[in-house]
């Protein structure tokens, strides 16, 4: 049974990684989570930990002071409602406007109307919205309470090449510095969760501690790392990308010479996806090497894990959709050179609709109920 936890228990830690529009997904399965039983209050995760847009989930848990199924309703009717607007300015004259002098600046002496976007998209919405919805002070009293142990988020610095880890913890945790990446000790902020989202490119760098960051997903070599260091005993992992029968990510595409589109989708996956595979690996393996040592002599503990993934493919249910993103969007993905034929991974990061979240939380949903059996064993869930 949930409830105020024991300092000195082992602590679960929720990972929720990058992956754009496809974060809905993680809504889903925390949702059918939060209905695995109905009487259980606190959150389930002692430690979240998230990047790109899965830290806004996580922001978003974390800070909420109410039951944990009330925290993840809150998460759901935002997602659930989502436009294109919500993240950023995507009307005819600001879309196009901005998405023009970004590329003529790169190409002309002095661009359109002399002034360089510092990105292709402007996302002051997300900020707003995100402000309006989020207490960043109830992060520290959850963690006050005994109600949360840490939360941390990734960001990329642009001006020193690392990966930075800003966490928030109920004890002293020494910060870490390792090979390009690092662990600081900070309250979370709004600039923070900002810098963590920023889709390279699309979405403008946000200055933090006198230096610029961008997405935490792109120097991210081990996404596993801050829970390890928060103390995680277990890990519950929430993937948004397709694996087949043995574990493994599939890749379906043809033998064509690669569009534009599809190069950009790669770049997208290999931004958001792949380190985390490699991570699971890397813990399999330490894992294995943890358990032929006898017990007496064992300096590491064992972890734990479990990984939620779809169950179908999220670019084809983009592709799918295509047609219900405004028009005026999908004028902005032609002038790039990206189409409905060849750009559906690209699109599914990007697909800021609630037709089409509505369905990755449906799926999100309906995978983790296929699954509940394991995921109540894993959580040590009881009714």
């Amino acid at each position: 049974m949930f409830g105020k936890r024991n300092k000195s228990a082992d602590k679960t830690g929720l990972l929720l990684s990058g992956g754009g529009a496809r974060a809905a997904y993680q809504v889903g399965v925390l949702k059918a989570i939060s209905e695995l039983c109905p009487n259980q209050k606190d959150n389930p995760f002692h430690i979240i930990a998230g990047t790109s847009a899965g830290s806004i989930n996580a922001v978003a848990l974390a800070a909420h002071e109410g039951t944990f199924k009330e925290s993840v309703s809150r998460i759901h009717d935002v997602w659930a409602n989502f436009e294109l607007h919500h993240v950023f300015k995507s009307d005819a004259k600001c879309l196009l406007g901005r998405i023009l002098k970004w590329f003529s600046s790169r190409i002309l002496p002095f661009g359109i109307g002399g002034i360089t976007p510092p990105s292709m998209l402007d996302n002051s919405p997300l900020r707003e919205l995100l402000d309006e919805h989020i207490d960043f002070d109830g992060i520290t009293r959850q963690i006050n309470s005994g109600k949360l142990a840490a939360l941390s988020l990734n960001a990329s610095s642009y001006t020193s090449g690392e990966s930075i880890t800003f966490f928030e913890s109920e004890h002293k945790i020494e910060e870490w510095q390792r090979a390009y990446r690092a662990g600081i000790e900070q309250k979370i902020s709004l600039d923070m969760l900002m810098a963590s989202s920023a889709i390279p490119v699309l979405f403008p760098p946000v200055k933090i501690n006198g230096e610029y960051y961008g997405d935490g997903s792109m120097r991210q070599t081990s996404p596993l790392s801050s829970l390890v260091h928060l103390r995680a005993k277990k890990i519950f992992i929430i993937g948004v990308r397709k694996r087949d029968v043995n574990g493994h990510t599939e890749i379906a595409e043809t033998a064509a010479y690669p569009s534009m589109a599809r190069i950009a989708g790669f770049m997208m996956d290999t931004l958001f996806l792949n380190s985390l595979d490699s991570d699971l690996e890397r813990l399999r393996r330490i894992n294995d090497i943890t358990d032929r040592v006898p017990a007496k002599h064992r300096k590491f503990s064992r972890i734990e894990h479990l990984i939620i993934s779809p169950s179908e493919d999220l670019a084809e249910i983009a592709e799918e959709l295509f047609e219900t993103l405004p028009m005026t969007f999908r004028w902005a993905l032609k002038l790039l050179g990206i189409n409905k034929g060849g750009s559906r991974k690209f699109v599914s990061y990007l697909m800021f609709n609630k037709i089409f979240c509505k369905r990755l939380i449906d799926l999100g949903y309906k995978d983790a109920m296929v699954r509940q059996d394991e995921i109540m064993t894993f959580l040590e869930i009881e009714c």
